[in-house]
């Protein structure tokens, strides 16, 4: 499989299922380069494994993968976070950063997991100076490294709470290419969930988003909004590329797990995929597109074929309509052409600044 990391809503939809595991406590920490793993004790569950590996992945496990030796991180967490209670966790917005909010020894310390980019793991006080940092890390518009304040990446576009209006906005401005592909990067669903959204609105993904109807847009919210209570009972439906927490329009899942960290937990972020796979995988993709544009592109012929008729059973009326238009700007200002176009019956509308009159046939 060639998924190798989380999406958004997909880490929101793991932190739903992982809410059992709030008010649990932590009794061991295993880190084996890069997987971290947090031993719990879950009220009513027993031991848990939460597995975490910074960047790509965060999900229950059955292998804590124990070391020989701790690393140095590993016992930093281990010196704050032995017999700490998990008093709440949770997702960061819509960004791919987790955060455990823990109790240990009456002081309290955030523990941070970025699953984005290179990912990085955090354990930070009650006022988020860092404590303890994985890899420390220089950003642009921000740093990670022990003794210095926590700053969460700027969040622009928060999906779990957006408006019409503002949806509205994001897709008129966008440069895209494609509608799914800004649901995709702009608004943050990722690819799959933004081809759903399209799918369940019933638009196709491949329309520009500034050409979006105003009439499609309450559509593509009630569509985000759909996929948003899907996630409060996941499941595992395992695709031949993809793992979601919910089943997909139109596509037959492999295998169907009782919990989509069950899905997840099969995930093997660091495996590499031969290059013939990746080229025959590249050229299914193509020839996808192209069978799909075959079809719009048959759609559209027969569209125009039907248009063609139209004009030439009523090519004498359309060319008397053409002529009398030729005369007139001899003589006349088209704001007095339009004037003398409206008492034309079939004339629907005007648009004077482009120069076009639209015909009913």
């Amino acid at each position: 499989m060639s998924k190798k990391s989380l999406s958004s809503l997909e880490i929101a939809a793991l932190v739903q299922e992982l809410q059992f595991l709030v008010h649990g406590k932590i009794s061991q920490i295993y880190h084996q380069d890069p997987e971290l793993v947090l031993q719990l004790h879950a009220v009513g569950k027993g031991k848990q494994l939460l597995k975490i590996i910074p960047g790509k992945v965060l999900c229950l496990t059955k292998d804590k993968n124990a070391p020989d030796k701790p690393t140095g991180f590993c016992l930093q967490l281990r010196k704050y976070l032995d017999g700490a209670i998990i008093d709440s966790l949770s997702q960061k917005d819509t960004e791919r950063i987790v955060v455990l909010d823990l109790e240990c020894h009456k002081e309290e310390y955030h523990l941070i997991l970025e699953l984005f980019s290179k990912g990085n793991i955090i354990l930070a006080d009650k006022e988020y100076l860092a404590i303890a940092v994985l890899e420390s890390q220089v950003w642009k518009d921000r740093t990670v490294k022990p003794r210095e304040k926590y700053n969460f990446p700027v969040s622009e576009i928060n999906y779990k709470n957006i408006t019409k209006d503002k949806l509205k906005e994001i897709l008129q401005k966008s440069e895209k290419k494609n509608l799914a592909t800004s649901l995709a990067t702009e608004i943050g669903l990722g690819g799959s969930y933004a081809e759903e959204v399209c799918n369940l609105a019933q638009i196709e993904k491949s329309k520009l988003p500034k050409e979006v109807e105003e009439k499609e847009v309450p559509l593509l919210y009630k569509a985000i909004k759909e996929l948003l209570e899907r996630i409060k009972e996941p499941k595992g439906y395992i695709y031949p590329d993809d793992l979601t927490p919910f089943p997909l329009t139109n596509q037959t899942p492999l295998k169907i797990t009782p919990t989509y960290n069950e899905a997840v937990d099969t995930l093997n972020p660091f495996q590499r995929v031969s290059p013939y796979e990746k080229k025959i995988e590249s050229i299914k993709k193509i020839l996808d597109a192209q069978l799909e544009s075959i079809q719009n592109q048959g759609e559209g012929v027969a569209e125009n074929k039907r248009k063609g008729e139209l004009i030439y059973e009523n090519y004498a009326p359309l060319q008397k309509l053409l002529e009398t238009v030729k005369e007139m700007r001899k003589s006349k200002e088209w704001k007095e052409i339009g004037e003398e176009l409206k008492k034309v019956k079939k004339i629907s509308k005007i648009d004077l600044k482009n120069k076009k009159v639209t015909v009913d046939l």
